[in-house]
């Protein structure tokens, strides 16, 4: 067996706030875990939400996996989701919290995750939110979130108007970065005009109708009105919204957000897990060759307003993601 795993967090200076993690048990299972960045000034003690829950499920998870090290049987996703979500919970009431969640989603922490199971003759794939995995090099599996198209042609088409009216890239970076956090409706800046929402908000419309049909304008309407900060989490662990996507938050995730997939383990000669930090998988198998393409990512669009159109683009000071490699050859 040979095992390879590298995680970074953003923040150049802050290294210590990576929301991102993994767990690595040889024979019995292998995760990585995603925390969601928090735009509310969410703590717990000391911790930023999404680095709490980040670590809160590395905990939990670890322990249902050590708890199978004996057990043959297939895991049971909706079990393992319940019991990391439980887990949640009572952390959130640890720190005096489970109220304030309970009634506020914007009080949620959250996170993603992807984990591969040893289950007999099984490898079992079990994942929540946008965390992929890929196998024997070339079956990539990663759950798509059309909501972050949203948010990210928000940023996208906020930042070129401001580069076309004369703006630098500073100024475009943090205009277009309040654009999509905030959303249209949400904004004190007064170069953010009333004329200049519109064409993003119409730009941004234009160019969604363009990649999605069937999805209500009214859901995209709320996304560009009020952001990522008060907007998105209308949608998270939601069964009847189009751009409703799976958060592991503390409480119910619907069926229809978590992935479940089984493969033969005599046909798994590979499994690599990874954050969103990675916009591009490596040629090979390994950390050498996934930090070949996380460099080739950042010089060909490191803004991530082109071919690599994100929430998030790297600035002076950080980098656009997190980002987690774990790579298991059996």
């Amino acid at each position: 067996m040979r095992i390879e795993a590298f995680s970074q967090g953003k923040v150049f200076l802050r290294p210590e706030d990576n929301e991102d993690s993994f767990i690595v048990i040889p024979g019995i299972g292998y995760a990585v875990i995603d925390g969601v960045t928090d735009h509310n000034g969410t703590y717990f003690g000391d911790v930023k939400a999404g680095r709490f829950a980040s670590q809160t499920v590395k905990r939990a998870l670890g322990e249902y996996l050590l708890s199978r090290q004996d057990s043959g049987s297939r895991p049971d996703p909706q079990d393992l989701v319940g019991h990391l979500s439980k887990r949640l919970r009572e952390a959130y009431e640890h720190h005096g919290q489970l109220e304030n969640a309970r009634a506020d989603l914007n009080r949620r922490a959250g996170c993603a995750f992807t984990v591969a199971i040893h289950a007999g003759d099984s490898l079992d794939i079990v994942a929540v939110g946008d965390a992929g995995v890929r196998l024997n090099g070339r079956d990539v599996h990663q759950m798509a979130k059309p909501l972050d198209v949203v948010t990210s042609l928000m940023r996208r088409e906020a930042w070129n108007l401001f580069a076309a009216e004369g703006f630098g890239e500073l100024d475009s970076d943090s205009l277009s970065a309040s654009i999509n956090r905030y959303g249209v409706n949400h904004q004190a800046d007064p170069r953010i005009t009333d004329k200049r929402k519109a064409t993003i908000r119409e730009r941004v419309l234009q160019a969604f109708a363009g990649m999605f049909q069937g999805i209500p304008p009214a859901e995209v309407e709320h996304l560009i009105a009020n952001g990522i900060a008060h907007g998105q989490r209308r949608f998270s662990n939601k069964a009847d919204l189009e751009l409703a996507y799976g958060l592991l938050d503390g409480f119910d995730v619907p069926d229809q957000h978590v992935l479940h997939l089984a493969f033969p383990v005599k046909d798994v000669e590979q499994i690599e897990l990874f954050s969103d930090g990675y916009f591009k998988c490596g040629d090979d198998f390994g950390v050498a060759s996934w930090e070949e393409a996380f460099r080739e990512v950042e010089k060909v669009d490191p803004h991530k307003i082109g071919p690599y159109m994100s929430t998030k683009g790297t600035t002076s000071s950080a980098y656009t993601d997190d980002r987690t490699y774990l790579g298991v050859q059996l």
